[in-house]
């Protein structure tokens, strides 16, 4: 049985082979995807074909792309369809010759013979006769004796080398000095002017600035304020007695809820609190108690001026009020105005403004800064309880704002400052690396999206001192010019101290190697600490 696998578009040869790891004895047909970039290639093709060998796998190809000519070079046999490699009465040949994979050096030519380790020993190698020769020609030259005044000679020669060199070494080897020097330093101090500028993705030491992010968060601020303004506010309701008189000869029931009203100035709508009813005969009367619709002075209406029937009863009745009514009055209440929401957003937008700073410092990530001046706030949004005008002792609103800064990592700030230092420091100086300090200083210079800041950077430097170079300095001289040369060349904490042991011949060793320099960084550090 035919085992199909569909290769997947993105897969590799590494991947193929590996997958052919899965199968073992079977014949395997590998459905190729369109213009794969593995089958034009013969070296692929083998090592395709050499895993599936190793498998003991009949391995074959279905694909319709034409650079098929790889595959059927090694033998694997190729199908336009997967039906046709459904069947067994295939199988792979192997045109290039089997290889062993345990032994991949089985079955390989010999080597030739100037390739050979055996042969190349033998014609570069002397024979024993010949090397015998050698010795026995040597052996003769040093047994023959020498005659005895070039015997004295070389042993008065011999003598008078040792006494020569036994001289020299007392007064050159044996001499020898210690030179203790402590390592000096002087304080440095420069302002260093730093901008930060958003979208930047490394520091630029030349143009002194650094990366700067922009950091955002939303702030929802509540309160509540006491309202301002007042307006007038209806309180109760007008009342009286109206006058119905009949204007036909029927009797006229008035129920109870009649409308009347005024017709002179702003109507003013009054309601019968009882029925009524108006005996027959046209111009019968009855007095029918009323009251205003709304409350309020407006209801308050002169006498003779309530003459209007409001519905069906207009062409039945007349109406009309002998006397005013009254009882209609208002008083002074509280109201929301304009100028109560401005003063509450402000107030809450102050709010959201005073915790902006600290909200926005949470997002900073370690190593940064968040100068005050960049903290930008934005009203996005405020609603409020109360319309205008509309009665309230009280007037609460919501405010959200958005606060946004920008955010400086001042740890990426370190090959600014060095480089500002160097820039101050004398040529051969170089910095002491635990006397760096450096203080921001307060206020910023923000724009659209930079913010400018000054950095005081204090430090020690020191002229470093090389042991090699005081001995090939000081070697041969007295001490004193020694002194004052070492002093000349180096920056010290005091003079240095010179011992010469021994002390007969007034000078340094003219061997920079009999000159031991010991450099005490530890006074130096006991002293700058103190």
């Amino acid at each position: 049985m035919t085992e199909i696998y569909q290769i997947p578009p993105e897969a590799g040869l590494e991947a193929v082979r590996r997958s052919l790891g899965r199968w073992r004895g079977k014949r395997v047909a590998l459905v190729a995807p369109d213009s794969w970039i593995e089958l034009g290639s013969v070296a692929n093709m083998r090592l395709l074909q050499r895993q599936a060998l190793f498998q003991q796998v009949n391995l074959g190809l279905v694909t319709r792309d034409h650079a098929t000519r790889a595959a059927r070079a090694v033998g694997i046999p190729v199908f336009a369809r997967v039906e046709d490699a459904a069947g067994d009465r295939w199988s792979m040949e192997t045109v290039l010759p089997p290889i062993d994979l345990r032994h991949p050096e089985k079955d390989l030519p010999d080597p030739p013979p100037w390739r050979r380790t055996d042969v190349v020993q033998r014609i570069t190698r002397p024979t024993l006769y010949q090397a015998r020769q050698k010795r026995i020609e040597k052996e003769q030259k040093y047994r023959q004796p020498l005659p005895v005044w070039l015997r004295w000679m070389g042993t008065v020669f011999l003598g008078g080398l040792i006494v020569l060199a036994l001289a020299a070494f007392s007064f050159y080897v044996l001499p020898a000095a210690t030179i203790t020097v402590v390592p000096g330093r002087l304080p440095l101090q420069t302002n260093v002017n730093v901008n930060a500028v958003v979208g930047l993705t490394e520091p630029d030491a030349q143009a002194k600035q650094l990366p700067a992010r922009t950091i955002k968060v939303d702030l929802v601020e509540k309160g509540a304020a006491a309202t301002s303004g007042s307006s007038q506010k209806a309180t109760d309701k007008a009342v009286g007695e109206v006058v119905f008189s009949n204007l036909g000869s029927a009797p006229v029931t008035i129920p109870v809820g009649t409308s009347v009203s005024t017709s002179s100035g702003t109507p003013v709508e009054f309601r019968t609190t009882r029925d009524a009813l108006l005996e027959s005969g046209v111009g019968t009367r009855t007095t029918v108690p009323v009251e205003a619709l709304e409350p309020g002075t407006i209801g308050n209406a002169r006498a003779n001026t309530i003459n209007t029937v409001n519905g069906a009863l207009r062409f039945r009745v007349r109406v009309n009020n002998t006397s005013p009514t009254f009882g209609g009055g208002s008083a002074l209440v509280p109201v929301v105005t304009q100028q109560d929401k401005d003063a509450l957003g402000a107030q809450l937008q102050a709010q959201a403004e005073q915790k902006a700073y600290e909200a926005l410092k949470s997002q900073l990530e370690p190593g940064e800064w968040l100068p005050p001046e960049s903290v930008q706030t934005f009203v996005i949004a405020q609603s409020f309880d109360q319309y205008n005008d509309e009665e309230a002792s009280e007037l609460m609103g919501t405010v959200r704002v958005l606060a946004q800064g920008l955010a400086v990592n001042e740890r990426e700030a370190g090959d600014i400052i060095l480089q500002s230092l160097q820039e101050q420091m004398p040529e051969n100086a170089r910095l002491v690396a635990d006397s760096v300090s450096v203080q921001r200083e307060p206020g910023s210079d923000f724009q659209a999206s930079s913010v400018s800041f000054t950095m005081t950077v204090r430090a020690d430097y020191t002229t470093p001192i090389d042991a090699d170079e005081v001995r090939d300095t000081v070697a041969g001289r007295t001490p004193e010019d020694a002194s004052t040369l070492i002093k000349d060349r180096w920056l010290l904490k005091g003079d240095p101290e010179i011992y010469l042991d021994p002390a007969w011949k007034g000078a340094l060793p003219n061997i920079g190697g009999r000159i031991q320099v010991r450099v005490d960084y530890e006074q130096e550090q006991r002293d700058a600490s103190q």
